[in-house]
């Protein structure tokens, strides 16, 4: 069975794999290592004391679908200097 990820917000500054990350920017983390970031203070709106609010952090999220473009319709053109 593959590890689920769970999308986490991020509650400070921090640098992690190399990245510079912000209040409220969103990491994608394996299910074990979600439990971490949780405990250890980074995640945004959930206290890391609360068991409740970690269950629902680490719940994961539906799958977001891409959505494709769609290539612009060929319109008709109407007729000039109308």
């Amino acid at each position: 069975m593959a590890d689920t990820t769970v999308r986490i917000a991020v509650a400070h500054y921090l640098t992690w794999e190399g990245y510079e990350l912000a209040p409220g920017d969103e990491v994608e983390l394996p299910h074990h290592q979600a439990r971490q970031f949780i405990a250890s203070g980074y995640a945004a709106g959930v206290d890391p004391s609360d068991p409740e609010a970690v269950a629902k952090a680490l719940t994961p999220q539906p799958a977001r679908k891409q959505l494709a473009s769609k290539a612009p319709a060929d319109k008709a053109e109407g007729p000039a200097g109308a």
